[in-house]
């Protein structure tokens, strides 16, 4: 069985080394990015079947990458958890959520199998 292409996109680097441990061991083939033009740039190459990504990164935000994806014919419809280790005000979750991609929330650190459960129902969706 192939497996599920997860594109993580954040800036913390030990965080992407977690989720390539708490992901790549099973049904999962982990992509990671630093940034969201990075994350934009392997969204192209490897085409993921979901992406995980931080809101605050430097260079190119979590929101400034939605907007390119969506703006992107063959990204658009490609689902996404948005992550992030700060509780960030409701009109930035408002406008996160107004998108039919973002399938939800996550608080990092997130535990191992809520993870799976997310990216599980979000592709399912």
């Amino acid at each position: 069985m192939a497996k599920i292409k997860v594109l993580v996109v954040d800036d913390n680097i030990n965080f992407l080394q977690l989720a390539q441990l708490a992901l790549g061991a099973d049904e999962y083939e982990v992509h990671t990015a630093t940034d969201g033009q990075d994350g934009f740039d392997q969204a192209r190459k490897v085409m993921p079947d979901i992406i995980l990504m931080d809101v605050m990164m430097p260079r190119v935000s979590g929101l400034e990458l939605l907007r390119m994806l969506l703006a992107d014919e063959d990204l658009r419809a490609i689902p996404i958890l948005v992550m992030t280790a700060s509780h960030f005000d409701p009109s930035t979750e408002q406008v996160f959520k107004q998108e039919g991609s973002v399938k939800g929330f996550l608080q990092k650190p997130c535990p191992v199998d809520i993870l799976k459960a997310q990216i599980a129902a979000a592709i399912k969706k």
